[in-house]
């Protein structure tokens, strides 16, 4: 009997540790703050942040319980949530339309794609959502990456000068971030009403192109082209450098 509990045990343990999808925090680099999503058992949590210091889930700005994993043909992963986040002021805290799915591709094991966020379902359309039938082949959406990986490109040249700001303007003139364009009108499924998901796919794939760290990036950008004067623009990038790695 101690046998048979045991081995059970291990599979419901291997079958959770199967399931981390998240294995780090993972952040995406927003044009002003980051967002960063760190997954707790079946729990993930979500926040905003200026920093790389430890992800505290106490201080979660949105939580969710995941009801299932299951990883499609190339590197597709879709994640069924129910939002734990009660709505304040109104009579029903946590609505019938709380659940969602969201799909992610892995495209390198640093990096996670959110490709779809299907949102406003029940807990019964979730459970019977016919994933199938999702068409998954583009990998535009909002691009994730993970903690060990943000430590690398935390490392690469910041964004400090004129010169930097003008090298990352003029490489976004290329035709190639057009087509990019044209191409994100296409294809994103996510919505993204102030191209918020677009301006920081461009600036950092341009800052990424050039040898820069996309960390920070478009704040220094928005503070060099600023009308404040060169000492206070230094003073001001030196402290938010500092204060993304502490």
């Amino acid at each position: 009997m101690i046998k048979k509990i045991s081995f059970i045990f291990l599979l419901s343990l291997y079958s959770l540790i199967n399931s981390q999808v998240f294995k780090e925090p993972y952040y995406f680099i927003g044009p002003d703050e980051m967002h960063v999503y760190k997954q707790s058992h079946d729990t993930l949590y979500a926040s905003t942040t200026f920093s790389l210091e430890p992800f505290n889930i106490n201080k979660y700005k949105s939580h969710y319980k995941i009801w299932d994993v299951t990883e499609k043909p190339s590197d597709f992963i879709v994640i069924k949530l129910e939002t734990l986040d009660s709505i304040p002021l109104t009579t029903k805290p946590y609505p019938e339309d709380r659940f969602k799915i969201s799909i992610y591709k892995n495209k390198n094991g640093k990096e996670l794609i959110m490709v779809r966020d299907i949102n406003h379902l029940t807990k019964q359309a979730m459970i019977n959502y016919n994933t199938d039938t999702i068409q998954l082949k583009n990998n535009i959406g909002m691009n994730l990456y993970s903690l060990s990986y943000m430590k690398e490109l935390i490392k690469l040249k910041k964004v400090i000068t004129k010169k930097d700001t003008d090298k990352i303007d003029n490489e976004l003139n290329d035709p190639k971030y057009i087509a990019f364009i044209e191409n994100y009108k296409l294809e994103n499924k996510l919505p993204d009403p102030y191209a918020s998901i677009l301006t920081a796919s461009l600036i950092n794939t341009a800052c990424l192109n050039l040898g820069y760290s996309p960390i920070g990036a478009s704040f220094s950008m928005n503070i060099i082209n600023s009308n404040k004067k060169l000492k206070e623009k230094e003073k001001i990038i030196d402290e938010f450098y500092k204060r993304i790695n502490p």
